[in-house]
This record gives structure tokens, C-alpha cells and sequence, in this order.
């Protein structure tokens, strides 16, 4: 099956615009479903985590310190929202990084409720204002809102 395909199936289970995920597969992995990125920040704040069977904590701590996949899904992420999977590297498969970062943009969007907020929320982990009342992360929230008007054809 196609990523396009994943993409639909995914956000309309979930009442998410599937150009909206497409855009931000887009941004934050360029469709490369093998995108990984260590987040240092992440890995100091992990002090305890459980491990699941087989693995030991410095690879687990390691792994939930990671963004996976098309989504680019956080390991602590995915973990929060279910995912058991002893490897996190699983997020790399289409249908399991777009399952998890679907369920944690739909997650944002019932905590905020307006577009950009979700968005902003999806990369930040809240919604977070400068003194200027911009996003903190108010380039990433641009570049995604950009994408998508462009795949709902606003753009010319």
C-alpha cells in the first residue's frame, strides 16, 4: 500500500485532514519513512523509564529520546499513547508512525482546538507564546501551514 494511502486511512479515522498529515510528513521527515533524529533534550530528561522485554534501559532511554518515522513520532510519545512494541523502530513502518502521530495530532487538537495551536502543540509538545505572542516554534507552525494550503491547492 502507498504512504498516500496509510496517510488517508490514518487521518480520516481519526477526523484529520489527510492533506494536513501529508504536509506535515512533508515538513518533518520529507517523506522519508526511515527519517530518525536523536533529541538530545529528551534523553536528560529520561531519568526512570520501564523497559520492555529484551531491551535493555540505556537502549530504551535511548529510543524514547528519538523522533521515528514519517511523522517523525517522539519514542516517549508513542509510548504514552500504547505503543509496546519492544523496538521503537517499528514507528519507521508507515501504518505504525502515521497510527501514532495521527492519534497524537488528533490528541493536541481535542486539547487546543484551533489549527495552528495543534500544529504548534504536535512539534512543541504544548502551545508555547514568545512576548510577542508569536510560537515559540512559530517557523515549524509557518512551514507546515504552507504545505498545506499548498496541497489544498490556496496557493498559487
Amino acid at each position: 500500500m502507498a504512504v498516500a494511502d496509510h496517510i488517508d486511512i490514518q487521518a480520516t479515522q481519526r477526523g484529520l485532514d489527510p492533506m494536513l498529515v501529508a504536509a506535515m510528513v512533508e515538513i518533518e521527515s520529507g517523506g522519508n519513512e526511515h527519517a530518525m533524529r536523536f533529541e538530545p533534550v529528551w534523553y536528560e530528561r529520561l531519568h526512570k523509564v520501564d523497559v520492555p522485554r529484551g531491551v535493555s534501559e540505556a537502549t530504551e532511554r535511548m529510543q524514547q529520546a528519538t523522533s521515528w518515522g514519517l511523522m517523525q513520532v517522539l519514542g516517549v510519545t508513542a509510548r504514552e499513547r500504547g505503543c509496546d512494541a519492544a523496538f521503537l523502530s517499528v514507528l519507521c513502518k508507515p501504518v505504525v508512525g502515521l497510527e501514532y502521530g495521527c492519534q497524537y495530532l488528533q490528541w493536541q487538537f481535542e486539547r487546543y482546538g484551533e489549527l495552528s495551536d495543534a500544529v504548534a502543540a504536535y512539534n512543541a509538545g504544548s502551545v508555547r507564546l514568545s512576548e510577542d505572542g508569536s510560537y515559540v516554534n512559530q517557523a515549524y507552525v509557518d512551514k507546515v501551514m504552507r504545505a498545506y494550503a499548498r496541497k489544498r491547492g490556496d496557493v498559487t
